[in-house]
């Protein structure tokens, strides 16, 4: 049963572009392009606790017993879907914002005319998440490791920032600073998301699901960067989330299917490097995209282990909403053939505020103090970036 919005405040459907960018071509491998662009959506889509909204052809309805991949899959088949599944979005007992939000576009769009900042660059980066908690909460963590409770979470703070370039140039300057494998800029009716991302959270290609889990962090010109990949600790870190994520996906995937083709990949950045391994499966036949999401969700990298216990954890320890930070940034295509990043050193702009969030992946020996300033080193791109012109 839908419901017609006669009455609140949704705006109809308005110029909204999406930019996804690439450094090779990891938003589709199968295509000869490395960035992809979508302009002038026909829609939108959102899911929150309290049901469904759909914007389409100038119309609204609200669903309040369906969830999104119930409109998707009787309403938007043959379109492409661009947005995101918010870090929230399986976490029952979470309030506010959106569990999932997604432009609708019936085809892809040619490159976007920029513009060129000439007024002076004017900008600040603030600290919302304290040094000081942020330790704290650390060694928090270290004391629920030493009981068993669990082996590994990550924590993630959240910075604000003033800056008058114009958002989409943002994202361009984010980008020519620190090219990575899953840019993207998406503006919603209300906010807008940059996301300089070089982890793959999912890739679906026919019956075939990849994921690419990134942990294991040291600062460039560093004998910690030389050395990563023989790194005990940072190695334990990335092991960890590999099997996460060889558990979620054997969910999903047809049985004996899933196997890790690559460990401790070094990838290095303009500012750090990280380690990466890779993770496939077969996906079993028929698998429905709500199957795929309600199975992975939130991403295991921005969690922990045990995965359930780490996100009670974190719920508990943090005081901020994660939204599309750590959770699932990318597009589905007409086919249902997707890629979604892990929503990493992500901004999220409003009318109100501009945000920007880092995080850490704590283990037993993590020292606090370096934990933190990891949090700071994994923010020094964007940072260059506001003060560039």
């Amino acid at each position: 049963l839908a419901i017609k919005m006669l009455n609140l405040k949704i705006p109809l459907v308005k110029k909204m572009k999406a930019h996804l960018k690439s450094k090779n071509f990891s938003w589709d491998p199968n295509s000869k392009f490395k960035e992809i662009y979508f302009d002038k959506p026909i829609g939108y889509i959102f899911q929150k606790k309290t049901g469904t909204t759909l914007v389409l052809n100038s119309k609204k309805n609200f669903f309040p017993n369906k969830d999104i991949f119930a409109i998707i899959k009787t309403e938007l088949k043959g379109k492409y879907l661009v947005g995101y599944f918010s870090y929230e979005f399986n976490i029952k007992n979470s309030k506010g914002g959106y569990d999932a939000i997604f432009n609708i576009f019936s085809r892809q769009s040619e490159k976007p005319k920029t513009k060129n900042h000439t007024s002076p660059i004017l900008s600040n980066f603030l600290k919302s998440t304290n040094d000081k908690d942020f330790i704290s909460s650390v060694k928090n963590a270290k004391k629920l490791i030493e009981k068993g409770e669990i082996y590994q979470i990550n924590l993630t703070r959240e910075f604000s920032y003033l800056s008058n370039k114009d958002n989409y140039r943002l994202f361009l300057d984010y980008f020519k600073n620190q090219p990575v494998e899953f840019g993207c800029y998406i503006e919603f009716f209300d906010h807008v998301i940059i996301s300089g991302s070089m982890e793959l959270f999912l890739r679906r290609n026919k019956n075939t699901i990849t994921t690419k889990p990134i942990k294991g962090t040291a600062e460039n010109q560093t004998n910690s960067a030389k050395a990563l990949d023989k790194d005990l600790k940072e190695r334990a870190e990335n092991l960890m989330i590999v099997d996460l994520m060889r558990n979620d996906l054997s969910r999903i995937c047809k049985p004996g299917s899933v196997k890790v083709d690559k460990l401790f990949k070094k990838k290095k950045y303009s500012t750090l490097t990280q380690l990466e391994s890779t993770v496939t499966g077969k996906l079993n036949k028929q698998t429905s995209l709500k199957e795929i999401f309600t199975n992975t969700m939130p991403p295991g990298s921005v969690t922990g282990t045990p995965k359930s216990r780490a996100i009670q954890i974190i719920s508990k320890i943090e005081s901020h909403r994660r939204g599309p930070y750590c959770g699932a940034v990318g597009y589905i295509k007409p086919n249902q053939d997707f890629c979604f990043s892990v929503g990493i050193r992500l901004s999220k702009i409003n009318e109100k505020k501009k945000l920007f969030f880092t995080g850490a992946g704590i283990v037993w020996d993590s020292v606090p103090h370096k934990e933190n300033a990891e949090s700071h080193l994994k923010a020094k791109a964007f940072q260059n970036t506001l003060s560039s012109s």
